[in-house]
């Protein structure tokens, strides 16, 4: 099993790496299989320690491990060809049987018991550490096909589910959980075409309100570019889908001309703590 294989197994049924993209969830992985290992070692250790100990202790247990060795090279010596080899391993097996269960049995089920608590713990560990850190000045939601429009969605799981059918694309691309920006509050500004302050919502302001001066209406209409403060529902950081759909409603009945398609956010910088970003869109 490769790496990827094995992240994508070890990370279904656990719900606290939903949130880490796919390379953060190969980190977690790779450290729980290392810790895993040095267990599952130490355990097989012990395990053998034990019953070296208990053949000293218990004659019948050191008859019977003897008895085992002796089966195992008869079978072995008398067999002369690969075949051969094979049909005496095979043979050997039933006497070996309850040394390996009782090296292995315990071995898997520690395994198996603390794979999912490892996974979670190394999982909260890496979140501190994103969280304890500044918040990041990349640009984000670059990778995801959206168009927007007037529908207004209320779930995270029906925006989740039209993003994945509005193009192939987004099925490999989206990861809704993702965190998309460490922070408890943002500002997106975007560009729209408006009446009047009466079409702004609560949480919005005109970056320049001499763009609303009446010597600059056009056709009925300001052109002006508008800033809107997103506040996380968590309380710690925007999920991509959280973000994508708090935008999408912001925009919605906003008159953005035929710049409607989604190219991501890019950063413009931090005020006050509050990260500002660009709202990129195209046609």
């Amino acid at each position: 099993m490769d790496t990827h294989a094995r992240t994508t197994k070890w990370s279904k049924g656990v719900p606290e790496m939903d949130v880490l993209s796919m390379a953060e969830k190969e980190i977690v992985c790779n450290k729980v299989a290392k810790q895993l290992f040095v267990i599952c070692v130490t355990i097989g250790t012990l395990i053998l320690i034990a019953i070296i100990a208990g053949m000293f202790e218990y004659p019948w247990l050191l008859d019977y491990v003897t008895n085992t060795a002796d089966t195992v090279n008869q079978n072995l010596s008398t067999a002369h060809s690969q075949a051969g080899r094979a049909g005496g391993t095979i043979a050997s097996l039933t006497h070996m049987l309850l040394v390996l269960a009782v090296m292995l049995i315990p071995t898997m089920a520690v395994f198996y018991i603390i794979k999912k608590p490892l996974l979670k713990r190394e999982t909260k560990k890496l979140l501190e550490e994103k969280l304890a850190a500044t918040p990041s000045t990349d640009d984000v939601l670059t990778s995801v096909y959206w168009e927007f429009s007037n529908q207004e969605y209320m779930s995270n799981d029906a925006f989740t589910l039209d993003i994945i059918n509005y193009i192939e694309d987004n099925k490999a691309n989206w990861n809704p959980n993702g965190i998309a920006i460490n922070s408890r509050k943002i500002c997106i500004v975007y560009e729209a075409f408006i009446t009047g302050i009466e079409q702004l919502r609560s949480n919005e302001t005109v970056m320049d309100m001499s763009y609303l001066d009446e010597e600059c209406r056009i056709d009925g209409v300001f052109q002006t570019d508008i800033k809107a403060y997103l506040i996380v529902d968590n309380g710690k950081y925007f999920t991509n889908v959280e973000l994508l759909r708090k935008i999408h409603n912001q925009l919605a009945y906003k008159d953005i001309g035929n710049n409607e398609f989604l190219e991501g956010l890019e950063y413009i910088e931090t005020d006050g703590g509050t990260p500002i970003y660009r709202l990129v869109t195209g046609s």
